[in-house]
């Protein structure tokens, strides 16, 4: 079974591993496709302050967080958010995908998106 995830609000502001630059989370629970699958990840977010640049949207897994900068609004909603989320995705034994290996693909040039 896949394990839970107590997912940031929407709005949170992040450090990934291994980087400097800061990114706003805007999804939470994502199926993206990817090399013609489906590839799951836990948050979808942009560059921070700059926003939503084209299509430029970063996807990665809850840990890959190095740092939370900024937790964002959360209230009764979210709760039932999160917890939909977090059930979807373990009972239907969905597993996440793992970022380093979706990234070495794309850098292969299997895809022009960017993860």
């Amino acid at each position: 079974m896949a394990e839970r995830v107590e997912y940031l609000p929407l709005g949170s502001v992040v450090v990934i591993k291994g980087g400097y630059k800061k990114f706003v989370i805007v999804g939470r629970g994502l199926m993206v496709n990817i090399n013609g699958g489906q590839k799951y990840f836990d948050y979808a977010a942009c560059e921070y302050p700059e926003g939503i640049i084209g299509d430029r949207v970063m996807y990665f897994q809850h840990k890959d967080i190095n740092k939370v900068i900024f937790e964002g609004y959360k209230d009764e909603e979210n709760e039932l958010v999160v917890q939909a989320i977090n059930d979807i995705y373990t009972d239907n034994k969905i597993e996440r995908a793992d970022t380093k290996t979706v990234k070495m693909e794309m850098n292969n040039g299997k895809n022009a998106g960017r993860v």
